[in-house]
């Protein structure tokens, strides 16, 4: 896998962006896609819009190179099942990157490889993993219900299992 160099964690490994401001640059690539029903007409100026901040101009140019990753991912996805299931996605990544699992680096790789078409969204059956479930259970809910037993029981194969397939899928790099 090519890893390219991104502006933004290079600002933020260079003490070059505050925290909240990359944290509010990191929410607005989560929630902006929420605007829409799917990812047809999302722009950049829609992210950068929704930003709390000002930005510096190589903040600014940090930020649009990955709200272009964004959009370009967003696009992807026309059928309104599998935009919701993207938004999805994106809200466990923030989460996943705030609690420092997730780094920036690979999330920005999942978007461009996702934009390109080199990757897919994770897919599940969760009936017939888990039987019945609510409506609209989503990976973020069977994310949290493999925290929830693996927190009842570290050592819990499947949970340990199917929790690093899914980070896998979403642009986790194990530890190594």
């Amino acid at each position: 896998m090519i890893i390219t160099a991104y502006q933004l964690p290079a600002l933020k490994e260079q003490n070059m962006i505050s925290t909240n401001d990359l944290q509010d640059i990191i929410r607005m690539l989560a929630h902006a896609p929420l605007l829409y029903d799917d990812g047809q007409h999302i722009q950049v100026q829609d992210y950068l819009e929704g930003l709390e901040i000002g930005l510096t101009h190589d903040i600014r140019r940090a930020a649009i190179e990955l709200y272009e990753l964004g959009v370009k991912a967003c696009r992807k996805f026309t059928d309104v099942l599998a935009y919701e299931q993207l938004q999805d996605v994106l809200g466990l990544q923030a989460e996943l990157w705030q609690e420092g699992v997730l780094a920036l680096q690979d999330w920005m790789n999942w978007l461009k490889e996702i934009g390109e078409g080199r990757r897919t969204l994770p897919e599940y059956d969760f009936a017939s993993i888990l039987g019945e479930l609510p409506e609209g259970y989503m990976i973020h809910d069977f994310h949290d219900e493999l925290q929830v037993r693996l927190e009842q029981d570290a050592s819990n194969a499947w949970a340990n299992e199917e929790r690093s397939r899914l980070y896998t899928a979403i642009g986790v790099q194990e530890a190594g």
